[in-house]
């Protein structure tokens, strides 16, 4: 009879559980977003300011961040992709949102005939 050998010599019954880890190395490192936090900072800034160009630029720096995206080496404070698109979505809705409203309507008064 062959057998395969046996790596791990520690007893089987044993419920001990070990916790994961990712590697020390530079590949694992921690990762920050920068496309996300200045899309998100950027977008708070044009709503305020109601700059058209910095709300848009916030939704492609937030497409961006959403694309480049690596949840393993993401710290535990950062900010959800989806999070930020969604605050690139409202900073372009409130500043369009003055812009579609309705406009009182004009009334026009007969000129007298001379």
């Amino acid at each position: 009879m062959v057998s395969a050998p046996v790596y791990d010599k520690s007893d089987a019954k044993i419920q001990q559980t070990f916790p994961f880890h990712l590697p020390l190395t530079p590949e694992w490192s921690e990762y920050k977003d920068w496309y996300s936090q200045t899309a998100m900072t950027s977008a708070g800034a044009g709503m305020f300011i109601k700059q058209p160009l910095i709300i848009w630029s916030s939704l492609i720096l937030a497409v961006i961040g959403y694309v480049n995206q690596q949840p393993l080496r993401a710290p535990k404070d950062a900010n959800s992709p989806l999070l930020v698109l969604g605050m690139a979505f409202a900073g372009i809705i409130t500043g369009l949102f003055p812009k579609m409203t309705l406009a009182p309507a004009v009334v026009e008064t007969p000129v007298p005939a001379q």
